[in-house]
């Protein structure tokens, strides 16, 4: 990573998935991301369940900034440790992805009530993708419960990116998904990806 992008924000997107019981394991995970959200440089978190697949889910950490979250060390300590300490039934993964562009429209992405991931793998330009992108949340914008976007690049493999799409509600979201122009737009992006989405509902657990 040049320093360049180091200065750049960062997200940390976290993977389990588990064959505890859901109402247990959602409610330690919560606890365990309402514990971090004071870390200096965290700016938002979102621990969310993956629609299609029970038993999956994601946690996504935005930092200021790579050197911010390299000194946040207790913090990355007790993730470590957490994750560790949920057992062989618990499987995980981490990555570390770099903020290439952020729009905010009507809600902060911490409020998000739904969201949509895009994953790609690039197989033409980056800038042509990341302009296809553009295009894609242009689809999404008039709809008022419209959140924002945020497209992030993996810091390992450059041709690896993930676009976040979140909505206020989830009636807006398929109502934006369901339209002419979303589907339109996100043919577009094969062009130079291989694309597929994935949808996941943050948790609200008391």
């Amino acid at each position: 990573m040049s320093e360049r992008e180091r200065g750049r924000q960062v997200t940390v997107v976290e993977r389990l998935t588990t064959s505890l019981d859901p109402a247990s394991f959602e409610r330690e995970l919560v606890a365990y991301a309402r514990r971090r959200e004071s870390a200096k440089g965290l700016e938002a978190l979102v621990t969310a369940a993956c629609a299609d697949r029970p038993g999956s889910y994601v946690h996504l950490d935005r930092w200021s900034s790579l050197d911010r979250l390299v000194q946040a060390g207790h913090e990355v300590g007790e993730s470590m440790a957490f994750l560790r300490g949920l057992g062989p039934e618990t499987a995980t993964s981490s990555e570390l992805m770099v903020t290439v562009g952020r729009m905010t429209v009507r809600g902060k992405f911490a409020d998000a009530a739904h969201v949509v991931l895009v994953h790609a793998v690039l197989d033409g330009e980056p800038e042509r993708f990341e302009l296809d992108f553009g295009s894609l949340v242009g689809q999404c914008v008039p709809d008022a419960g419209f959140g924002g976007s945020d497209l992030l690049r993996s810091a390992v493999d450059p041709r690896l990116y993930t676009g976040l799409l979140w909505w206020l509600d989830a009636g807006a979201c398929a109502r934006v998904r369901g339209g002419v122009g979303y589907p339109d737009r996100l043919a577009k992006l094969s062009a130079s990806a291989r694309v597929r989405e994935e949808t996941i509902r943050p948790l609200r657990v008391a």
